[in-house]
Formats: structure tokens, sequence, C-alpha cells
């Protein structure tokens, strides 16, 4: 029987048996008054109540008592029990097994209790096993791990942020040259050189912030040279950051050789490769002198003196030729030597502009397009900030552009202020200077023959001088990719708008503030549903491209992104996730646009993403918009191809990280830059006149697909 029924049947007999008793009692009493039909003469009604009420509730306790005695036994005594089982249980024995010998109706409770006990048991024997498993793994992985830093070459130290040592190997305490232990919690910097590790932070942080890791050839690693805090030793590291969550940096890794020794010897070897190329010109021309001497020397016989000539002046000049080619290879030797790596020009020429601003009064802009090339960053951000310093004192000007042009073979960095051109005795009288924060005493000589490169001085144009300093061009391979352009997209309801009004549309073109902007998607169809997962813009002024003034975001389309469209820009779900929606960003943008000329290439397509978004974010878009597409057709309507890859090429422009938001939008203003000159030539020169051009552009495509 279950037990909330036998519950149920023992209350319900207390209330028949109090009931009962109840009636009994009444029925007696009454029975004493109406006896023989009238009322007793010695009736006493309170005795008599009394007593029958002593004998109903004798009747009433026996009950209770009994069911009180039956509960007891049946559940409680049973309760008690099971509640010191599970303490023991608990407390003592996880394998304890608790006994009931009581009634069938607590049998069923007491059965699952053992089972649950049982199970928590058997987890608790395999969390056990677990943990002891994974603690000799860990133990074993902790082993293993000593074992490698023990063997490493290198000397391998992990900071936090605050750039406080975690970790450590022995080997980094001999390169460093600490005396007893390294000490977590130390900073580094009481063992190294601040600024090599600092700028090479920076780098890499930047580098993650705009995404370049992910195609990056070294992704989140570099190499630079730092020094001991002493000064005396040399040494050759590779930094890689830690990434956390949503790839935020929270510490690095840094290895560290010492290349004292190698480079004191490359030194030695610098000096007697000099000595034995420098210190023979003299004597070379001395020797060629003579032989001129000699041929013309009338006191000779005839035949012996041209025989002596010949072969003076043949040594000679297989002499000069050896110098020469031990010149060459001199260089090569020391480029080959010298550790580097390639970097974003961009990237190190910012570095420069912040040195500058931080520390002095001299602005400096970045301009021009981002060029890759190859070579030891932190002596090439040395090497800008030094010569910036020494031209602004020699000149006394105190605003600068600096800026990278790709060359055939090389990359130019440029340095350019209104002003005249510097003469090449004061650059010759800078080469043996010494680089203030340069490891190993360098001088702007030794980082120029790293580089095989030179300093001169020259007009880029009117009012114009620079200082120009060839680099060498990246090693690896940082081109566009072999992805097709996107389709031509047109709404020509977009692009046929009125031309600006007031003095907007008589400026010239060349004054004129540009942003160019692009945009990355989930798809080709804006009005069927796809969505912006990218969004970037650069600012051209006066016809320079700030590479320093940019905008660079990810946005989460709120919905998948299509694996064909991840195969053109990169972007996955994963990238997205977490990043700010289109109507939080697009105000930002419009924020950062300002009162600018809007440029895109097909711009219509990025347009009728931005007009469809307007009511979500707030903003409208209502700035003049210019197309490179459409200035394209304009200018060479004799052309087949007018995709992006096309008109860079045609105009020389060199294709960096294509398919991303940025580096379209960066390719795009070098395209526009180049266009300017061209449109000039052909009476383009102001804005209006630039709409109208495009507009033409747009009827005539609108006619063709009426056919």
């Amino acid at each position: 029987m279950k037990l909330r029924l036998v519950f149920a049947l023992i209350f319900v007999a207390i209330t028949l048996i109090a009931l009962a008793a109840v009636t009994i009692s009444l029925w007696l009493a009454f029975g004493e008054l109406i006896r023989g039909g009238k009322l007793a003469a010695n009736f006493e009604p309170w005795g008599l109540l009394m007593h029958y009420a002593a004998v109903a509730g004798f009747f009433l306790v026996a009950a209770i008592a009994a069911a009180w005695f039956f509960c007891d036994q049946l559940v409680a005594a049973p309760l008690t029990g099971l509640t010191r089982g599970l303490l023991t249980t608990l407390r003592a024995n996880p394998d304890h097994e608790i006994q009931y010998t009581g009634p069938n109706q607590l049998g069923p409770l007491f059965q699952a209790v053992n089972e649950l006990t049982r199970r928590l048991a058997a987890h608790h024997h395999e969390l056990l096993q677990a943990m002891t498993t994974a603690t000799a793994r860990v133990e074993e992985q902790k082993s293993r791990l000593e074992a490698i830093l023990m063997d490493l070459q290198e000397g391998v130290v992990v900071c936090n942020l605050n750039n406080q040592v975690l970790l450590y190997n022995q080997l980094a305490l001999k390169i460093l040259r600490v005396t007893g232990e390294l000490g977590l919690g130390r900073s580094l910097f009481t063992m190294v050189t601040r600024d090599p590790i600092s700028n090479a932070f920076r780098r890499l942080r930047l580098r993650v912030a705009e995404g370049r890791h992910h195609q990056h050839p070294m992704g989140m690693t570099t190499r630079l040279v730092c020094a001991t805090t002493d000064g005396q030793h040399t040494l050759h590291a590779q930094m890689t950051l830690i990434l956390g969550a949503e790839e935020s940096p929270t510490g690095y890794v840094i290895t560290f050789n010492d290349i004292t020794e190698e480079l004191a010897a490359l030194g030695k070897r610098d000096r007697l490769l000099r000595e034995a190329t420098e210190g023979l010109r003299a004597p070379i021309a001395n020797l060629r002198a003579a032989a001129e001497m000699q041929a013309v020397n009338p006191d000779m016989d005839m035949a012996a003196h041209r025989t002596f000539d010949e072969v003076i002046f043949k040594e000679s000049t297989a002499l000069s030729e050896t110098v020469n080619r031990l010149c060459r290879e001199y260089r090569d030797v020391i480029t080959g030597y010298w550790p580097m790596t390639d970097d974003l020009s961009a990237t190190l020429l910012e570095m420069v502009a912040q040195r500058l601003k931080e520390t002095s009064d001299i602005a400096v802009t970045v301009v021009h397009l981002p060029q890759w090339l190859h070579g030891d960053s932190h002596s090439v951000i040395l090497l800008h900030e030094y010569l910036i310093r020494r031209i602004s004192a020699q000149t006394s000007i105190k605003v600068f552009d600096i800026g990278a042009e790709a060359g055939p073979r090389q990359i130019y960095i440029d340095i350019v202020w209104r002003g005249d051109p510097l003469p090449a005795a004061v650059l010759d009288g800078w080469l043996d200077a010494g680089l203030p924060g340069a490891p190993g005493e360098l001088t702007v000589r030794d980082v120029l023959d790293h580089h095989q490169s030179e300093i001169w001085s020259d007009r880029p144009g009117d009012g114009l001088a620079r200082v120009r300093v060839p680099m060498l061009a990246a090693r690896g391979t940082h081109m566009a990719s072999e992805l097709p352009p996107r389709p031509e997209f047109y709404d020509f309801s977009l692009l046929q708008a009125p031309p600006p009004g007031g003095d907007l549309a008589e400026r010239p073109l060349k004054s004129l503030d540009y942003v160019v902007f692009d945009l990355e998607t989930t798809g080709l169809k804006p009005s069927e549903g796809d969505e912006i997962v990218s969004i970037a813009g650069v600012r051209i002024v006066n016809g320079r491209i700030l590479t320093g003034e940019t905008f660079d975001r990810l946005v989460d389309p709120g919905r998948p992104i299509p694996k064909d469209s991840t195969r053109f820009h990169g972007i996955t779900d994963d990238m997205v996730r977490g990043k700010p929606p289109a109507h939080l960003v697009l105000p930002q943008f419009r924020q950062f646009v300002g009162d600018a000329v809007l440029i895109a290439h097909n711009a219509a397509f990025d347009l009728r993403f931005l007009q469809l978004k307007e009511a979500e974010s707030g903003v409208i878009f209502d700035n003049p918009v210019l197309d490179t597409l459409l200035l394209s057709v304009f200018l060479h309507d004799h052309a087949p191809e007018h995709s992006l890859d096309a008109i860079a090429e045609r105009f020389g422009v060199r294709v960096s990280a294509r398919h991303t938001a940025l580096g379209d939008a960066l390719v795009t203003a070098g395209v526009l830059v180049r266009m300017l000159e061209l449109l000039e030539d052909m009476e383009i020169t102001t804005l209006g006149q630039a709409i109208a051009a495009a507009s033409t552009i747009v009827e005539v495509r609108a006619r063709q697909r009426q056919f």
C-alpha cells in the first residue's frame, strides 16, 4: 500500500474515533436526561459532563497515541536512520550502503537513495581518477616543457602587458647576463633596452588591431635588435604576441640570441674590407696615371713602350674591376647578415611621426600609399627620426611630410618640406654620427650600408625639397590576390545626383578634402538582404594620401557570411562575432567623413548599402561622390578593362592587401591622386566638372544597357 494512502487512512480513522467518542458521550448524557421521561432527581450536570468527558478524552488520547506510535515506527524512525546513513556516506564512507528493515512502504525510498549514493560514489572515483591522470599529464608536460626550455639554444622570456617576467629558461639568465635568479615579476627593462622592445610591441599590436596578422607572413611575430642595459651585449630578439579573448593582447613571448661576438667579427670584416677596397683606390689611380704617363714617354722604344703600356693598363683595369666587385660583395655580405624582416612602411613611418610628436615640436604627416620594404625596422625608425631632427635643426623647418614610393627595384622613403634641398656636404657630414638609442653604437653610415642604401637631397616639385633614402623591397610576396574583381553595380538614381551647390562645385579638385572608402559585404545584392561586414576609409588632403588618418572597422552583419564571400575578403563569422552592427558603426564613419567628398570604385554598389541603412543608423551620406570607375572610363574610354586591379596597373599603383576594405580604399586613393593630374590635362579642374564628366559616362552606360 502506498505511503500517502496509509497516512490518509490513519487520519481518517482518528477522525472517526473522535466523532464516535463524542457521539457516544452525548448519547449517554442524553439518555440520563430522558430516563423514564423525566429528569433524575439527583441530576448533577457538571459532574456528569466531567465524567463522560473524561471517558471520551481517554479514548481520544489513546487513539492519537496509537496513531503517533504507528507514524513514528513507519516514518520518523526510518527517516532518522536515512539521515544518519546519508551523513555517514557524505562525511566518512562514500561506499556506505544504508540498511532498512522496516515496513515495505519506505523500502523503495531507501533503494533509490542507495542507488544515488552508489552513482555519486562512482562519479567521485571517476573524478579522482581523472584528476590523478590530469595531474600526471600536467607534470609530464611540465617536465617536457622544462626539458625543451633547457635544450633551446635561445633565451626565452614570457612577459605580461606590463613587461613583467612570467617565465624564463636558464639560457635567458646567461644571455641577459643576470647573476642569480631572473626574478618573476621583475621588469624586463631592468635587463634590456626599452625602446626596441616597445617599438616592436607597438608594431605588433597595430598589426593585430588592423587584422593584418592573418595575412602577414610572420603573423603575430616580429624580429628586432636590442642590447643589455649596460650596453655591453647586442641581442637579436624575436617577439610573438599572446592573444586572449577577442584577439586582445595579454602578453608576449620574446626569445634572445647574443650576437655581440658575431657583430664584432662583422665589424672587423667591415674594417678589413674597407681598407682592402677604399684603401686601394688611390694606388690604383696612381698606377693608371703612371701607365698613361708611360704611354706618352717619347724616350722609350716604341715596341717596348707599347707592350709595357698595354700590360700596365690591362692589370690596372683588372685591379679596378676587382675592387669594385669587392665593394658590391661587401655590401651584400652586410645586408645578408644583418637581421631584417618585411614590414609595411606606414607602420614604421607612423612610429617616426609619433616619436617626434611626443618628444619635440616637429609635426610629421605620413603620406602616400603604404609599401612593403625589407629592413631592420628599429634602425629604420631611428634613422628617419634622426634625419628629420637634423634637417629641422639645419633649416628651422618644423613641418614635414614623410612617405614611401615604389621604384623599379627599391622602395624610396622621402622626407619632404618646403624650402631648398640640402647640400651633399651637409648630408655627408651626418654619415658618421651615432644614432641615439641604436644598439651596438650604429652610425647613419652603418644603417645605410646594412640596407644597401645612400641618401641625397633634391627637388620633387616647385618650392619643395626632400631627402630620399632608398630601401630594399620586400622579400616576401605581398601583392594582390588572384580573385576576380566584383562585378560592376549600377543604381543610376544614386549616381545621377545634382552637382554640389555653392562654391564647392567651383573649387579646384586638388584643393578638396576627400575620403576614399570601401565596403566588404556578405554578397552582391544589398536589396535582397546582403549586409556590410567591413568598412574602411582613408583621407586625402591637398593631393596627399594621409595614411595616418584612416577608418577601419569590422561589422557584425547579423547573418552568416557565405564561404564564397569569405573567399574574397577573408572575413569569417568568428572575426565579426561580438563586433558592433552597421547602425552603430555608420554614425562613427559619418563623423570621420565630415564634409569631405566621398570617393569609391564602383561607388553605386557601396552607396546602395549606405542608403539602405539610413533609417536604422539615423545618418545620411549626402556628400558629393566621385566614382573612380566612371572617371577611368572617361579618361581611358579606349581601354577594355576598368576593374580596380586593371586601373591600378595602368597608373602604376602597387596593389597590396586587395579585397580588404582598407587595402582597396588605399589602392583607390592612389588611383585618384594620379587621375587628378590627367583630369587637369583634360581641363576638368573643378568638382562640378568632374561630376558632370562622370555623369556622361552614367548616361552612356544606361543607354548601352537598354540594348
